[in-house]
């Protein structure tokens, strides 16, 4: 859908984005049936990320960022830019971006293609996801839209909607989930918490934050077998 700018869309309470800070995205997204992640390849530009704020969808033409520009005057503070250039190999997100987001209050952009200025990027400490790097310049010529439904990682991500991203990726919550997500989610990460205090070695919880059971999960498919066996092979039986 291109063409279009949503200037007014519903966003969270700026409290539900503060609490979502204390949560990892690997517990988030357990939380949420282990859904909700984005593909693995929409990497941190850097080590020790943090990133939490309400969706600034922008689509682009692919290798044109026109749309990026133009929503980089829309942020409000606690935005991060979600940006579906159609995994496009130009840098659509660089330095001077990052600088213009931050001064309006955005806290970080994804990206599902590639970006540029890396090594600013990572010494602004400006939080920034993307699939790639390219020094490629994007064109300025075809107008996308701004706060529409994109796909990014393999999620529809919806204007408003949470993003929270660290050294794991990026995982979104939907934003009529927000409360629920967040109660599961902190839930379960005092569970692991607790069960990681104990260092008894037992496996994480399942999505609805039940403890498993090694026995329970192989009974019936495994055959055990508890005498002595010694394996060993002769190697002179393979002499000509």
């Amino acid at each position: 859908m291109y063409g279009h700018i949503f200037y007014q869309v519903a966003r969270p309470e700026p409290e539900i984005l503060v609490a979502f800070l204390e949560i990892p995205t690997a517990t988030l997204s357990d939380s949420m049936g282990r859904h909700g992640a984005l593909a693995s390849d929409i990497r941190p530009m850097y080590e020790g990320i943090r990133m939490v704020g309400a969706a600034l969808t922008v689509l682009c033409f692919p290798g044109d960022n026109l749309m990026t520009h133009k929503a980089l005057q829309m942020v409000q503070p606690g935005d991060v830019l979600i940006v579906d250039d159609g995994n496009s190999n130009t840098g659509c997100f660089g330095h001077r971006s990052a600088l213009a987001a931050r001064a309006r209050g955005g806290v970080g952009a994804v990206v599902s293609g590639s970006i540029r200025d890396v090594a600013m990027l990572r010494q602004e400490g400006f939080p920034v996801f993307a699939r790639g790097v390219s020094p490629r310049a994007p064109q300025k010529n075809t107008p996308g839209s701004i706060n529409v439904p994109v796909h990014v990682g393999g999620i529809v991500v919806c204007p408003g909607d949470i993003v929270v991203g660290d050294d794991d990726g990026v995982v979104v919550v939907p934003r009529a989930m927000a409360k629920a997500v967040l109660e599961k989610a902190r839930f379960r990460d005092l569970k692991e918490k607790d069960l990681g205090s104990t260092a008894t070695g037992e496996l994480p919880l399942d999505p609805s934050g039940a403890a498993l059971s090694l026995d329970d999960l192989l009974a019936g498919k495994v055959v055990e077998h508890h005498g002595l066996q010694s394996w060993s092979i002769d190697l002179g039986a393979a002499k000509p």
